[in-house]
């Protein structure tokens, strides 16, 4: 069943909307009268906006989606902890503070999870972007210009174990780009199966580092000849001596990507049965609790809201600070 609806929503009068919805639902195979409405995504409309066609009425009725503000503010929180373990690094490497690297090292293990849910809940919200397409290549440009001023102004200004080849920006860039290419086949596959197929494939190339891939006692040997080069460093095979400040390949992060990306299907699109009390007036209830839609804390969810530019930004402006203190303190002494 489709139809094309750009005329009725481009419909400056009543009667013009009459005409398109009449356009509308003959295309449909439709009498008037003899459907009450047509659930589809907008074309025209703005992109948080899905809508039915009334046939009597000719009229636009668009339902808006509301904000998943405990989204915004675990983004948050994520961002908020990325920042402080980068700044734990930067005191102990390169202002020697003891024990920044102390903390450093001791909150090393639990690194992987954080990263892991920013990464969850940027596959989430791919769901919600307006151009998934668009955002992956401003991601790319972004993730480029960042191995450019780490790997080759920093170095020049005496600061040269923060190289980032491919961190978790470029792997965030890599896979909108994929999933932009691969929506509407991934749009067929049924969100649970798509949950487990992309988690299973997340165990499995889990270990690629250490040059197998497998789980519960099974492995599969990866050939030697691919951690001889770093050039596949992106894939997640590289050397022994590979050192990055910053270091998310696509095995196996970019499955936990695409992991999210269903949950956010399951989220925009839950079936019949539904987490809220169903649609309403005006609104979408969407697939999950009330709770989930109410602001919690203002400043998670401006953390949350910034991510991007928060991330940019958080290491010059640190050390920023750290030399002005420094200097503060030295003037006062």
């Amino acid at each position: 069943m489709g139809g094309d609806v750009t005329q009725l929503v481009n419909a400056k009068t009543e009667a013009e909307a009459d005409a398109a919805a009449a356009q509308f639902n003959g295309q449909l195979g439709m009498g008037a009268g003899a459907y009450p409405g047509v659930m589809f995504p907008g074309i025209g409309v703005p992109w948080d906006q899905k809508g039915s066609v009334g046939v009597a009425s000719g009229v636009w009725q668009p339902v808006m989606m509301r904000r998943v503000a405990v989204i915004d503010e675990l983004r948050g929180l994520c961002v908020l902890a990325m920042v402080g373990y980068h700044w734990l690094f930067v005191l102990g490497s390169q202002f020697g503070y003891a024990w920044g690297t102390s903390l450093y090292e001791f909150l090393g293990p639990a690194q992987p999870l954080g990263a892991g849910m920013f990464i969850l809940i940027a596959g989430i919200s791919t769901r919600f972007s307006r151009d998934v397409r668009k955002r992956g290549f401003i991601l790319t440009v972004i993730s480029l210009a960042i191995t450019g001023v780490t790997v080759l102004l920093l170095p020049y200004l005496g600061i040269g174990d923060m190289r980032i080849w491919f961190g978790i920006i470029h792997l965030l860039a890599v896979s909108t780009l994929l999933f932009s290419v691969f929506k509407r086949a991934f749009d067929r596959v049924p969100s649970l199966l798509g949950l487990v197929f992309f988690l299973f494939l997340f165990f499995v190339t889990a270990p690629v580092g250490q040059g197998y891939l497998g789980m519960f006692g099974f492995h599969i040997d990866m050939p030697e000849i691919l951690y001889q080069t770093n050039a596949l460093a992106f894939l997640g095979f590289n050397t022994p001596e590979f050192q990055a400040f910053d270091h998310y390949p696509l095995l196996p992060w970019c499955f936990i990507f695409l992991f999210g990306s269903f949950m956010g299907k399951m989220i925009r699109s839950p079936g019949p049965k539904r987490w809220g009390g169903g649609r309403r007036t005006g609104m979408d209830d969407e697939g999950l609790p009330e709770f989930c839609y109410i602001q919690h804390s203002r400043f998670f969810g401006f953390l949350g809201r910034h991510a991007l530019p928060v991330y940019l930004l958080h290491i010059p402006a640190f050390y920023g600070l750290v030399y002005v203190v420094r200097a503060v303190v030295s003037m006062g002494s």
